[in-house]
């Protein structure tokens, strides 16, 4: 066996983006070669990818104890510790990195059994109060009434400082952090208490806390709105966002009704997903011209139903009007891009035609994780669908009216 060849094809389907393969590829390679360290440190990451926090927490953790600390390896053990609730772990990585607003704040917080729900096991459907241009709800955050976007594109959950304050949030340190298109924002970190869905009752919660933009609160000129509900949280549910009765529907583990496969399990109904740094939620897009791309599900991006850099138009066969300039909105700020349009696009059981898009004038999260991210789906592909996100499955499942 040519374990060269072997290699090189194994990362010619990573940096594509074949996870499900590259995943298959590794396991081989690291049972050939199981003193590679390097192996067993993208065999991490790969398990970090598919959410398996067990699996990628002992590989990673391996590779820092008995290899060179990398910095890209101990960020992403830094992430897998964090996600499992792993809070001082986690702080004592991120401050061998560096970041020591968020190490800080996570360690004074460390021995707090964080996301934790009351009652364990539940389920609860919410409706939303607006549904355009983004859904809304309202939750009680340390006993004050808040409205809420519901935003895949953003992470942890955040929180304005003004209501962060007024709200009793226990705040941390800063750091500058980039958010949609690029946009740089200063974030503090900070602990909330208690955050009411209805009945279910979730206690100990990092957050982050910015200056919403204005932007976004003038979409909405009768309703205050105070904050956003990201993947984050998403990720501790059977998550659904339902587009034709606007309802966000949130069921634990054990009441979903559905069977407990392995992440990304081939049999599971849907399309698989991904969870990138920082909570980034990718999962698989068709185009004419592309075939499973990888690309970041970003419900929260306004101006059209996708978009990509201004270097993947004429490769993805996309018709671009250079006079029609758009702008939409992200966490940072304004994004700016110009008028496109898809022939088709299709996001697992979802096909829709004729699709007006942006072309993004910046595209950072291009090769950020290392492998190749094509685009952004954003809100107007979702409207009239029902979206459920099924975290234990790691699998999406995308249905039109």
């Amino acid at each position: 066996m040519d374990l060269k060849f072997d290699e090189a094809k194994a990362q010619e389907h990573f940096a594509q983006g074949r996870l499900r393969q590259a995943a298959t590829d590794y396991q081989q390679l690291s049972r050939q070669l199981p003193d590679r360290l390097d192996l067993r440190a993208r065999l991490g990451y790969l398990a970090l990818l598919a959410n398996d926090l067990d699996t990628a927490v002992n590989n990673l953790a391996q590779v820092i104890n008995q290899g060179p600390r990398s910095r890209v390896t101990l960020a992403h053990l830094a992430e897998a510790y964090y996600r499992q609730g792993r809070l001082d772990a986690a702080a004592y990585c991120y401050h061998r990195l560096g970041r020591e607003g968020l190490a800080g704040t996570l360690a004074l917080i460390g021995e707090l059994n964080a996301w934790q729900l009351v009652p364990a096991n539940t389920s609860v459907e919410i409706p939303w109060l607006p549904d355009k241009p983004l859904p809304v709800i309202t939750a009680q955050v340390n006993g004050r009434e808040a409205n809420l976007v519901l935003d895949t594109g953003a992470g942890d959950t955040l929180l304005d400082t003004g209501f962060a304050v007024e709200a009793g949030v226990r705040l941390g340190g800063q750091e500058q952090r980039a958010f949609a298109g690029g946009m740089p924002a200063l974030v503090t970190y900070g602990h909330l208490e208690a955050l009411f869905l209805q009945d279910l009752h979730i206690h100990d919660i990092p957050v982050q806390v910015i200056d919403i933009p204005h932007s976004l609160g003038d979409w909405f000129p009768d309703l205050p709105i105070h904050g956003i509900l990201g993947t984050g949280l998403f990720s501790r549910f059977r998550t659904t966002l339902d587009y034709q009765d606007g309802s966000l529907r949130l069921e634990t583990h054990a009441t979903s009704g559905a069977a407990q496969p392995k992440n990304g399990a081939q049999d599971s109904p849907g399309t698989p997903m991904w969870l990138a740094e920082n909570q980034l939620l990718l999962t698989h897009v068709d185009l004419p011209t592309l075939d499973q791309g990888v690309w970041f599900l970003d419900s929260g991006l306004t101006g059209g139903a996708f978009a990509v850099p201004g270097t993947a138009v004429e490769s993805l066969g996309l018709e671009l009007d250079e006079s029609d300039a758009l702008v939409g909105t992200g966490g940072g700020g304004t994004v700016h891009g110009h008028k496109l349009q898809a022939d088709w696009l299709r996001l697992d059981q979802l096909c829709r035609h004729n699709l007006d898009g942006v072309m993004l004038d910046t595209f950072p999260l291009g090769h950020s994780c290392g492998f190749a991210i094509q685009g952004l789906i954003g809100h107007d592909l979702l409207s009239k669908s029902v979206l459920t996100l099924d975290f234990p499955a790691m699998r999406l499942c995308l249905t039109s009216a």
